[in-house]
């Protein structure tokens, strides 16, 4: 079973209340609101800090689309509580460099948007050799407004960016009619802009998209109806696995990680964990590429776990062939057996039990 992508919904606005209204109504619908282009130039940086303020649970990406002083712009979205933000493809590497550096210090994302972009696989190459894994596949809106189309060369493209280990959201008109052309498409994040706002309902029409997305890429699972001061209820497989491992590693007495720093833990009122893989920070005495092959030799290679540093590995069940119960927990099982084999003293069945509680509750 794919990932079912993220939900991102589009608050192109040059009116500040407009968007914070809208977003108030659609947030329990969504996972992520931007705050548009648009937006982000005629309110300015105050639209982020708004939206973080009455959608505290929500990501919020603020869509710069920065051209140069990538660091400075980085900054200033990060501090105002955006969780991600936007550099335009043409800008010079060096702002690439920078904006990607300051997320990486404060635990954020930086996502290169593609407007314009003409030799897109050349420029991905360039961008992946300094770390950037996030990418917008953007058919922009004068390019609507002159009938371009969404054909076969945009997927073929879309397929050699993700092949190259990008997440890609993908975004431009995008109406619940259009998503089977990107279902075969591990695509990370899926916008709408329009398709939502300007509808009679548009909370209801976020819940249609959403559900349309579940059916597509989450095998066929429809989300329970939308209600009232309520939420789309239904997580995908892939979710409720990874909250299974999180919560299973913490019940053995193993610390998380989010980018480098510690878990702030699952009632947090922000969504570090957004995402299905889990990195961990090895025990004392513990290297993480010893580990990995003791676990490989247990529980045969996979992607589904690795190393992120010399002190810190992943979990990631979206990654295993078959993602049910079973070898969710014998993910787990093969975790903590191989550091048991190390000498930690891990409690490894309070972390099976808990995992397993949780998988029987979806």
């Amino acid at each position: 079973m794919n990932t079912v992508p993220l939900l991102q919904v589009a608050m192109d606005y040059i009116s500040l209340p407009k968007a914070l209204v809208m977003a108030y109504q659609v947030a329990p619908e969504v996972d992520i609101i931007e705050i548009g282009t648009p937006l982000c130039k005629a309110a300015g940086i105050e639209a982020v800090r708004a939206m973080r303020e009455i959608c505290p649970d929500k990501l919020i990406l603020a869509d710069l689309k920065t051209p140069d002083v990538g660091g400075l712009e980085a900054a200033l979205a990060f501090d105002a509580g955006a969780d991600m933000m936007t550099v335009i493809g043409g800008a010079a590497l060096a702002t690439v460099e920078q904006a990607l550096a300051v997320a990486r210090e404060r635990g954020k994302e930086m996502l290169m948007e593609l407007t314009g972009v003409r030799d897109i696989i050349a420029r991905a190459k360039e961008w992946r050799e300094i770390g950037v894994e996030r990418i917008v596949y953007h058919r922009g809106w004068d390019e609507q407004t002159a009938n371009r189309q969404w054909a076969e060369d945009d997927r073929t493209t879309m397929r050699q960016l993700i092949d190259m280990g990008y997440k890609v959201t993908v975004t431009g008109g995008i109406t619940t009619e259009m998503l089977p052309f990107f279902q075969p498409l591990p695509v990370s994040v899926v916008i709408c802009g329009r398709g939502i706002r300007e509808t009679a309902d548009p909370r209801a029409a976020a819940h249609a998209f959403r559900a349309e997305m579940q059916r597509l890429w989450g095998g066929g699972e429809i989300l329970t109806p939308s209600y009232a001061g309520g939420k789309a209820t239904a997580a995908s497989a892939a979710d409720q696995a990874a909250k299974a491992v999180r919560w299973g590693i913490s019940e053995m007495g193993l610390l998380l990680t989010v980018d480098g720093r510690e878990c702030p833990g699952c009632d947090a009122p922000q969504r570090f964990c957004w995402n299905t893989q889990t990195q961990i920070h090895c025990p004392a005495g513990v290297n993480a590429i010893e580990l990995t092959q003791r676990m490989a030799q247990a529980y045969g290679r996979s992607e589904a776990f690795g190393r992120i540093s010399d002190t810190v590995f992943f979990l990631d069940p979206a990654r295993l062939g078959s993602l049910t119960a079973n070898s969710v927990i014998e993910l787990l099982s093969a975790t903590g057996n191989a550091l048991r084999q190390m000498g930690c003293q891990l409690d490894v069945n309070a972390g099976v039990g808990v995992a397993d509680r949780i998988l029987r509750e979806s």
